[in-house]
């Protein structure tokens, strides 16, 4: 565990929401989700230090773009610094409640993936419901959202599809690994 992690999460617990760090195991289980066989537009929200960033930007083609959304200024300034030199990467300390106009600014819309660990499940149920709104409405009908959570709670949510679940046994705490596509209008 970096030690920016652990003053972020003694400053800030809630928001950052895991006492640890992800695994290696669950970053690369994650990062493998995403298919760079052609290039791709990932936005990765709540990137935090970088954990599951560093595994994506590994598996990216050179014509792939990821957009990091972080609301904590100091993980923002982190990987400013960490990705400086990979023009690939961009990061905006933004709140992921304005994720459709953060991207639009971008020039960005219906991105190939969305990408977040972050924990649903102890937010308060109005943020919670506001942010899912934000990612369905950034999603185009082939955008996939992957998530790592320690319940399923999302994958019944109304407003997505579970296409996929995978359970993570080598992470604290183990973990489930969803991707969902936006729910087609009724």
């Amino acid at each position: 565990m970096s030690l920016l992690f652990f003053k972020r999460v003694l400053a800030n617990p809630i928001r950052v929401g895991y006492i640890v760090p992800s695994s290696g195991f669950l970053t690369r289980k994650t990062a493998k989700r995403i298919d760079f066989s052609k290039p791709r537009v990932v936005v990765e929200l709540g990137p935090g230090e970088g954990c599951h960033t560093r595994q994506i930007v590994r598996r990216m083609n050179a014509d792939s773009r990821l957009i990091l959304i972080e609301l904590d200024e100091h993980f923002a300034d982190h990987l400013k610094k960490q990705f400086a030199h990979d023009k690939r990467v961009t990061v905006v300390q933004a709140d992921a409640l304005h994720l459709v106009e953060t991207l639009e600014k971008l020039g960005v819309s219906n991105p190939d993936y969305i990408y977040s660990g972050i924990p649903f499940t102890i937010m308060d149920r109005n943020l919670r419901e506001r942010l899912l709104a934000n990612i369905a409405n950034s999603m185009g009908p082939e955008t996939v959202f992957i998530t790592y959570q320690v319940s399923l709670m999302i994958s019944e949510h109304e407003l997505f599809d579970l296409s996929r679940s995978e359970q993570c046994l080598f992470n604290v705490p183990p973990i489930k690994v969803l991707e969902l596509k936006k729910a087609l209008p009724a």
